[in-house]
């Protein structure tokens, strides 16, 4: 069937509203992806929506929220979702069988599923005589996917390093003091991304220096009351005093007596980790950088210099221009009184999306 330009445009904007949904699944689904899906009637209403939050799928949450709002033929409505629906056995039955049974007219997603165990979704729904589309908006909701994705293809976890720096790079002044270099509404912003995380990394050296608790604390977010908090990983063979707040009830945590990044890599892939978050200091991020580990950076960086201190990537081996790392700049946004500033590895999924100047625009 061929699409007029409303039709597409229907279904972009749909997509976008699906992929922000499944955004709210975050940290929630491993070893699964996050979803979203809206349902649209024949004239492009949204009538039903859904996330994948670890449990049922998004396909049928959606179907469930149109059903309550008393909508029940689906024979010429439209599913948009953001992965290519699921066509095996798992914790719940595949979600085409649910859609074939629903006898929708079309399936609409972004990103087909790479998953050997899972695809063929789409195959199968266009047997049953249901119409499908593929690939619309799929570098915008690739990226989103972008943990899951790597995970999925490669079997590591996606690696994000937290640093909170001076205008001059610095993560501690030279007396080694640390709190507070970045302002409130930067450390709110790392909630976020603690809260969509699998597990948090530290070192014992951060640990008895500053004493974090390492779990998100969104008192006013409507998402906040998830009970489950990210695992926290602390690595190094120190001891920890009991009283640390890192022993705290408020989320699991486990000691590596090691340092070494095989033992947390093969921990993710066992536990099928989407995505780990690294909080640590200078040495152990410029080991990860040095392995070259590390996916994505969040900086924070305050407008202020310290001069002399610690920078956060200080034990780097680097000794000449042309050794240099090369990152792909990303989102970059003002958090307060300070600039948060994403950074991709060249090469990982989600940093060709920030080279196309018509993307850039969908996603600041």
């Amino acid at each position: 069937m061929k699409t007029n330009d409303r039709e597409m445009l229907l279904w972009q904007r749909a997509m976008l509203r699906a992929n922000k949904l499944s955004m709210r699944g975050l940290g929630l689904t491993s070893p699964n992806p996050i979803v979203g899906a809206v349902i649209l009637d024949r004239d492009g209403v949204e009538v039903g929506s859904g996330f994948h939050a670890g449990a049922e799928h998004a396909e049928v949450l959606a179907m469930d929220n149109a059903l309550a709002h008393g909508f029940k033929d689906f024979s010429e409505a439209t599913l948009i979702v953001t992965l290519e629906p699921c066509n095996h056995h798992g914790k719940t039955p595949p979600c085409s069988d649910a859609i074939i049974e629903a006898k929708f007219l079309r399936v609409v997603y972004a990103v087909s599923d790479p998953n050997p165990i899972a695809r063929g979704g789409a195959e199968g729904l266009k047997s049953a005589g249901i119409e499908v589309v593929g690939d619309i908006e799929r570098e915008y909701v690739a990226y989103s996917n972008r943990a899951w994705l790597k995970k999925v293809t490669t079997g590591l976890p996606w690696v994000v390093t937290k640093i909170a720096s001076t205008l001059d790079g610095k993560i501690a002044a030279a007396d080694g003091t640390s709190q507070w270099i970045t302002s409130e509404e930067a450390r709110l912003d790392v909630a976020y991304l603690r809260r969509n995380s699998d597990a948090i990394v530290t070192t014992t050296e951060t640990v008895l220096r500053d004493n974090p608790d390492l779990t998100p604390r969104l008192l006013n977010d409507p998402d906040s009351k998830r009970e489950k908090n990210p695992i926290r990983i602390v690595m190094g063979e120190r001891s920890i005093p009991q009283d640390s707040k890192i022993n705290s009830d408020r989320a699991e945590t486990r000691f590596v007596k090691s340092r070494s990044f095989g033992e947390l890599l093969n921990m993710a892939k066992s536990e099928g980790w989407n995505q780990l978050l690294i909080e640590a200091g200078a040495q152990f991020n410029s080991a990860l950088f040095e392995a070259g580990i590390v996916d994505e950076v969040i900086l924070y960086q305050a407008p202020s210099l310290l001069g002399r201190g610690k920078s956060f990537a200080e034990h780097l081996s680097i000794t000449t221009l042309s050794e240099k790392i090369e990152m792909s700049l990303g989102e970059v946004s003002r958090v307060g009184k300070d600039l948060r500033i994403q950074l991709l590895q060249s090469g990982n999924p989600g940093a060709a999306l920030f080279q196309k100047e018509s993307l850039m625009e969908g996603v600041r």
